[in-house]
């Protein structure tokens, strides 16, 4: 499958991007490779506004708006790989054309393309649909592939950091422990300090004492002694 020329890329799915953003103010102009004009839809059949999801997965569990936009991207893609001429890609367009995609508009595009290209029939439509579903699974599956690459390392990340965070924590709660111990321990200390001291003090407040005591008790001695020289002496 060969790329569209760029006058034409992401502009002939117009009609489908458009049915994705229904609710959109902005006017709308039909886009085709061909200049078709649809049938009209058969009285009796019913239309209906709901985009055509049939080639997704179910998204009910995704923000909506995140869906839309990723549905615009697979449209540019599908338009990328778009085949020359026509068949399911242009059916699909044209249907979408008409205001929605459902039983009577693709009948309607069908029966307005198959007079311009004859080869057109149920066959290319189906083949070159699956071909179209397949090609864009292949994309999915390639980018899933990519993707999940990139959450593995993500995810190793996840666990070496984890893992280096969880020992930095044990090993600063083994270094809180150690010092609520050397806390505990220099607190009962704190406490027991005047126990330990108190009675060097009081020896050495003792010693003092004494000393003071037998210095002052000679020097009386001495005093006296010299006052008898004093009065006894020549």
């Amino acid at each position: 499958m060969s790329e569209e020329p760029a006058n034409n890329s992401f502009g002939i799915l117009k009609s489908l991007k458009k049915l994705i953003f229904e609710d959109s103010p902005e006017p709308f102009v039909p886009e085709s490779k061909q200049a078709v004009t649809p049938a009209p839809i058969k009285t009796g059949e019913v239309v209906t506004n709901n985009p055509q999801t049939n080639l997704t997965q179910n998204t009910s569990d995704l923000p909506p708006a995140d869906v839309k936009q990723m549905k615009l991207k697979v449209l540019e893609i599908l338009e990328r790989i778009n085949a020359p001429g026509l068949d399911f890609f242009e059916v699909w367009n044209a249907a979408a054309e008409m205001g929605s995609v459902d039983a009577g508009s693709i009948k309607a595009a069908f029966t307005s393309l198959k007079y311009v290209d004859k080869t057109l029939d149920k066959d290319k439509l189906v083949r070159t649909g699956e071909n179209y579903a397949a090609e864009l699974q292949k994309v999915i599956d390639k980018e899933t592939s990519q993707k999940q690459l990139q959450k593995e390392n993500i995810e190793q990340n996840q666990v070496a950091e984890k893992a280096s965070l969880t020992a930095e924590i044990q090993r600063l709660e083994q270094n809180m422990e150690e010092l609520r111990e050397r806390l505990s321990s220099r607190q009962k200390e704190l406490k027991e300090i005047n126990n330990k001291y108190e009675p060097q003090l009081k020896d050495i407040d003792a010693k003092i004492a004494v000393g003071k005591t037998a210095v002052a008790e000679v020097i009386t001695d001495i005093k006296n002694a010299l006052n008898i020289i004093q009065t006894n002496i020549n």
